[in-house]
């Protein structure tokens, strides 16, 4: 079974800061309802090589996630590329602890279909990073 792209995301980007604004837009509405705003630090030179349509529904969900659960938060995505790992970070201020076994599981399900893992970083009172990391090439049928 192929992932469907996103509603709205009929031609996905090979470019992830494109790909990331596309998403935050769809998750804008939630986080303004929020009180939070997205912002987009993706250097503009990362491309995907990864499958973009699954990457675009791991996003999509990751940043779903958390604009529903920010409050009064400033939501930063950036990305580091190392060798040929990519990791994409969610960072929400706001003091929501997110968790892996209820919040994050489905998504690292879905992380999982790129060989992809989700790790979460929850400093108390302070901010929680979501790291999302991925090997950024084709994968083997």
């Amino acid at each position: 079974m192929n992932p469907q792209p996103e509603p709205g995301i009929s031609i996905l980007p090979k470019n992830l800061h494109q790909l990331i604004g596309l998403i935050a837009g769809n998750s804008m509405p939630t986080a303004v309802k929020r009180n939070s705003f997205i912002v987009n630090e993706v250097p503009r030179e990362f491309q995907i090589g990864a499958d973009e349509s699954t990457l675009a529904i791991v996003l999509d969900s990751l940043l779903s996630t958390v604009a529903s659960n920010s409050k009064h938060s400033c939501i930063r995505i950036k990305a580091k590329e190392y060798e040929d790992i990519l990791f994409v970070s969610v960072r929400d201020n706001s003091l929501y602890s997110y968790t892996l076994d209820t919040d994050l599981a489905m998504i690292q399900a879905l992380a999982k279909k790129i060989n992809g893992t989700i790790t979460v970083e929850n400093v108390k009172e302070k901010f929680t990073t979501i790291i999302l990391s991925f090997p950024n090439f084709p994968v083997a049928a």
